[in-house]
């Protein structure tokens, strides 16, 4: 598979510079980093947390110290790449824990290239930034990055001219998904045709009035026993885009993640056997303020657990979008039938203040205040648990 992998990137770049000799080599990316401090009581022990890091949701697992993502391309030539580094350490009751984490972590490396005024694209390398991912803001899902961990892989674009101008239709050739195999001698019987049952197929289409994006990645079956992690898989997002025509800055979207699409018993058909999350967004964006809300559901098929979840804000904007300042609310209700009632209940609340100062048009710092606060399910117990953490994020693009 790496063969084939080399092999490809090598002819995408023979093809891509055929082409490129015209233009200039542009660099575009970002870099996020921060200062965050963190009191949590849960289980009647207190833990502490002081690192340097940017805990904007969007910025790596656990938050990362220092983000740094890197664009460069000619014309239907390009490399992106985007790392992260991690580190935090816990304190426990005011000593200091012995658990410890940094390590820089790739999220994504590949090369690409377009041909045919940009109407196919072939991307090789450890994939991301899929054309066919779900988005943020609470859920950034993408079938070429399982688990946070990019997939080498191979991907083909196909975006027509003309009428259907705006769809976007392709498919990742890429490696099994699996962490632990169950099956050695299975593995060991693998043949060439079990690459593209692990194939990832994706369409997108951008329009005026609505935009969607799906993908769906198949399995080969052998991955695993974990029932949570096993089985194929789908992503999505729709957006609707009309209404800003009669109401401008109005905008309403919707994403979703389905994981565990497995072959019934018997091969009698497909069941949803493991997890699903699925978020409806409102917003509101005119010229002084932004306002909205945004409600998931998330539903564990394998331990009939369900999670609500509601989150409106308000941000003011002040000296034309200079300064802005606002707040975020939220409340999570949640049910897990392997508990008795009332206990199968139980609910989250927070509350989260934000000051941010947009210095220039890339370059913003942001001071945020979140209180937390209920009963927290580990779906073996219960623990309470309150929270209070300050994060300072800065933020530059270029």
């Amino acid at each position: 598979m790496k063969k084939l992998i080399s092999m490809i990137i090598a002819g995408v770049f023979a093809a891509g510079s055929a082409f490129a000799l015209e233009d200039l080599v542009e660099f575009t990316g970002e870099i996020k980093t921060g200062l965050f401090m963190e009191e949590r009581e849960q289980g009647g022990q207190t833990y502490s947390k002081n690192a340097i890091y940017n805990n904007d949701g969007d910025s790596g697992n656990d938050g990362s110290r220092l983000r740094i993502g890197i664009s460069m391309h000619t014309r239907g030539l390009g490399i992106r790449t985007r790392f992260s580094q991690e580190f935090f350490t816990y304190k426990s009751n005011g000593i200091n824990d012995p658990y410890s984490k940094s390590n820089i972590k790739t999220d994504f490396a590949y090369m690409y290239a377009s041909i045919f005024n940009g109407q196919f694209k072939v991307s090789g390398g450890l994939l991301g930034e899929s054309p066919w991912g779900t988005g943020g803001p609470e859920l950034g899902q993408e079938l070429e990055n399982m688990g946070g961990e990019p997939i080498t892989g191979i991907r083909f674009e196909w975006k027509p001219l003309g009428s259907l101008r705006g769809l976007n239709l392709g498919f990742v050739l890429n490696r099994e998904d699996n962490k632990v195999p169950t099956d050695q001698e299975t593995l060991d019987q693998r043949r060439f045709g079990d690459l593209f049952r692990e194939t990832i197929v994706g369409i997108a289409y951008e329009h005026r009035y609505f935009a969607f994006r799906f993908a769906y990645r198949f399995d080969l079956g052998i991955d695993t026993a974990m029932a949570d992690i096993k089985g194929e898989k789908l992503v999505y997002r729709v957006e609707e885009r009309f209404l800003w025509t009669l109401l401008p800055g109005m905008s309403i979207w919707a994403n979703g993640y389905c994981e565990g699409i497995n072959v019934g018993e018997g091969g009698s058909g497909r069941d949803l056997s493991c997890y699903i999350q699925n978020w409806l967004y409102a917003r509101y964006d005119p010229e002084h303020f932004t306002t909205g809300v945004n409600v998931g559901y998330k539903d564990d098929f394998v331990r009939n657990a369900q999670l609500l979840e509601f989150r409106p804000y308000f941000y003011y904007k002040i000296i034309k979008n200079r300064l802005i300042a606002g707040l975020m609310g939220g409340m999570e209700i949640g049910y897990n039938s392997g508990k008795s009632i009332p206990d199968a209940f139980y609910n989250f609340w927070f509350v989260e203040p934000q000051v941010r100062v947009n210095i220039t048009d890339t370059f913003y710092i942001a001071a945020v205040y979140r209180y937390t606060s209920g009963a927290y399910d580990t779906f073996t117990s219960y623990k309470d648990q309150s929270t209070n953490w300050v994060n300072l994020r800065i933020c530059y693009e270029f």
